[in-house]
């Protein structure tokens, strides 16, 4: 049985392995070192950000529908926070926009996850130019669903 956490780790590795390469490779905006601990499951706190470009994967809920005897389709609902800092408010919108552009491009060329789940998919994004009153971060926080069939 593919459990939540399984799958949450799944699309962490995906965008630690595939992600950057996506991106827009604009001088002065794209990230050159990104690895796992750019990436954390957990909701997001700038004030504790490890680098000054994080991604966090918050799950949010998730919908059980009966597929079969011993099986139903899950599909889990999680949030992808996109925060960045540490430059000029002009080179972090372009550099949470490039990212967020990759990653739009990781979850459509690769909607498995390497065959891993049934199917991902983006459904919707919010630009915040400015995180907590600073605006020295800029964030993107994008929705994403994941599904797959849960047996037991």
């Amino acid at each position: 049985m593919i459990t939540e956490m399984q799958v949450l780790e799944r699309l962490k590795t995906v965008i630690t392995t595939d992600m950057i390469g996506l991106q827009e490779s604009e001088e002065g905006i794209s990230i050159e070192h990104f690895d796992e601990k750019n990436i954390e499951i957990d909701f997001p706190d700038v004030d504790s950000m490890r680098r000054p470009t994080m991604l966090y994967i918050q799950p949010d809920y998730e919908n059980l529908e009966p597929l079969g005897m011993h099986s139903d389709l899950a599909t889990m609902r999680a949030t992808i926070f996109l925060l960045c800092k540490s430059a000029p408010n002009a080179i972090l919108v372009k550099r949470v926009f490039a990212l967020y552009g990759a990653l739009y491009l990781l979850v459509r060329g690769d909607p498995t996850l390497g065959g891993f789940i049934e199917d991902a998919r983006i459904t919707d994004m919010d630009y915040y130019p400015a995180v907590t009153a600073s605006t020295t971060v800029t964030a993107i926080e994008a929705s994403i669903d994941l599904q797959w069939s849960k047996e037991f």
